[in-house]
């Protein structure tokens, strides 16, 4: 990829090497038939989503008075279930739990803020990784609003890709690229939370109670992960087998009229770039992003440690593998008051206190969804008021 030339301005030779032919391959060329795809995602911007489909605009992607109204009863929701679902779940009432929490050493607090910023940071890496020539602050800004979208908006993941795409697009970076990055991170994303985290979670706790046939079973955990374990895999295969070319181009061809041939060759393209990114960056896509979920699962160990109380490695792995599950469902912005309440029965079933074990979830929900929304809103401010630098842009 050419990169800019420095200072605010470009100077003539710059300028006549940009007006120049790209080299192959590069993000910035127009050819439909490149490397990278760049071109053909022009043909297929019409169709995608609404969402995602008006990334050259000032504004970014709107939300909805539907989504604003849903995000805006999640919220009560999840107040609801603090409220009051959790004091029962865990069998400790609210002037138990804030004794508690007032009783936390002085790292607690600290600590699962670094450790969920942290975590932002890690996951960044894949994003600036998956986006060829993104530069790790933009990259960071798009993360961290589209994280804080998909988690305060129910339903709200595609919203939040658009404006990751948006905030990318005004760097300048080619449409073609954006795109292809995007749906690597979200493969990675998919890969880790919804299918390793599980399958650990279940290894773990088979693990655990083969070791101890004594310990104490967690009601439906075993139930639970393994039926979301089977959907994330057939997920998982079903998208490996429309990555297939053949398959892909079947399928193109057999909706005939209803996706245009220059849309359905564009498709193809960004085919090949995403597979070819995915075959020669694995490792760098895939490390970041499993780090920040080593540190999310460190979170949940220090804020049982915090709390005063001990549980069995191995489980801690479970109940981390339990919550992320919940996480996924989009009734609450990011499984918030589910995930705490199941997690603190979980930690009284295996004999940690009413009061500690629900204050060691709240402790948990600094890092797991306070620090990515106030992170998310801070970026999408910035986004927002920031003069776009189009020096990269097709």
């Amino acid at each position: 990829m050419l990169s800019p030339c420095p200072g605010s301005s470009l100077p003539p030779p710059c300028e006549n090497r940009r007006m120049s032919a790209p080299r192959h391959g590069s993000p910035t060329t127009p050819d439909p038939d490149s490397e990278d795809g760049t071109g053909a995602a022009e043909d297929v911007q019409g169709w995608l989503p609404g969402d995602l489909g008006a990334l050259d605009g000032e504004a970014p992607p709107r939300f909805s008075a539907g989504k604003l109204a849903g995000g805006a009863l999640s919220l009560l929701l999840v107040a609801a279930l603090l409220a009051w679902v959790l004091p029962w779940a865990s069998g400790a009432s609210w002037p138990r739990i804030l004794t508690t929490l007032a009783a936390l050493p002085p790292w607690a607090l600290p600590a699962m803020v670094l450790l969920g910023v942290a975590a932002l940071l890690l996951e960044a890496l894949t994003v600036r990784t998956a986006v060829t020539g993104s530069r790790y602050s933009s990259a960071l800004l798009g993360h961290a609003a589209s994280s804080a979208t998909s988690l305060a908006v129910p339903g709200g993941g595609i919203l939040g890709l658009g404006l990751m795409a948006w905030i990318l697009r005004r760097t300048g970076l080619a449409l073609a690229v954006i795109l292809t990055g995007i749906i690597a991170a979200s493969l990675v994303e998919m890969v880790l939370t919804s299918v390793l985290v599980p399958l650990l979670g279940l290894g773990a706790y088979a693990l655990s109670a083969w070791l101890s046939p004594t310990a104490v079973q967690l009601p439906g955990a075993l139930w639970a992960a393994a039926a979301a374990l089977l959907g994330s895999v057939l997920a998982l295969v079903l998208t490996a087998v429309l990555l297939r070319r053949s398959v892909l181009a079947g399928l193109l061809a057999q909706l005939g009229g209803a996706v245009p041939e220059h849309v359905a060759r564009a498709i193809l393209v960004q085919r090949d770039a995403l597979v070819r990114m995915l075959r020669s960056r694995h490792f760098a896509l895939v490390l970041p992003t499993l780090v920040a979920r080593v540190l999310q699962w460190l979170a949940l160990v220090l804020a049982v440690h915090a709390v005063g109380a001990e549980i069995p490695l191995l489980l801690s792995i479970a109940i981390f593998a339990l919550g992320r599950v919940l996480s996924l469902v989009p009734l609450t912005p990011g499984g918030a008051g589910i995930t705490e309440t199941v997690g603190a029965a979980a930690l009284v079933a295996l004999g940690v206190g009413a009061p500690e074990a629900a204050a060691a979830m709240l402790l948990l929900l600094v890092t797991m969804l306070v620090v990515p929304l106030l992170a998310g809103a801070g970026a999408t401010a910035l986004a927002v008021l920031a003069t776009p630098d189009r020096r990269r842009r097709t």
